[in-house]
């Protein structure tokens, strides 16, 4: 990747990533970069993030991202992405619906929902993971009602998203496709909505 591309994004405003060193994160989140990248971990989480964009680290980079969001913004990146997934034309299935709706109220009434909706979805639908995330999320409010571990989100938003990632055969397509997630995430991180990137 040249620097034109890379200079294209801006990872100077994720208010949403916590101010901590990229090396000690990636180790308690089990998370392993090449150290052929050379990204000393003292580097503040943004900028690893960035050196990950730049050396197209695509796994890494989307694997720290959704270590590194907040359970809900996570949940929500993984909508934006799981709906990618979806077929063109096609209404938005029940498990990526609620997953939204556990997004905007993280309640045991929504994640009740959320659970209903994955009982009854096809093994097959593109979203199921999203929903999935959304229930094992824990948040405030809902620490005695998820009995998940905290990695288990983090883990399905990661999946989702490289599952969105090598959705495309074409490398041109594919390309555009990892530009357009990295867009996505990088907003949402930035404390968007991911609306203008979907």
């Amino acid at each position: 990747m040249d620097k034109a591309s890379s200079s294209a994004v801006d990872f100077s405003g994720l208010k949403k990533i916590p101010d901590v060193a990229f090396g000690p994160f990636c180790r308690e989140n089990k998370i392993k970069i090449d150290p052929d990248l050379g990204i000393a971990p003292e580097t503040p989480l943004k900028d690893g993030l960035a050196a990950l964009y730049d050396a197209r680290a695509v796994p890494s980079f989307l694997h720290v991202m959704a270590h590194g969001l907040p359970v809900r913004e996570s949940v929500w990146l993984a909508c934006h992405a799981a709906e990618r997934m979806v077929p063109e034309g096609a209404e938005p299935p029940n498990t990526l619906q609620t997953a939204r709706a556990w997004v905007y109220k993280p309640d045991t009434k929504t994640r009740a929902a959320v659970q209903q909706a994955i009982e009854k979805a096809d093994q097959e639908d593109p979203t199921l993971m999203a929903a999935d995330a959304a229930f094992h999320g824990i948040v405030k409010g809902l620490e005695d009602e998820v009995k998940s571990p905290p990695t288990a989100t983090p883990t399905l938003v990661f999946a989702v998203l490289l599952s969105a990632a090598l959705r495309e055969e074409d490398m041109e397509q594919a390309e555009a496709n990892w530009q357009d997630l990295v867009a996505l995430s990088v907003d949402i991180a930035s404390g968007g909505t991911g609306e203008k990137h979907s």
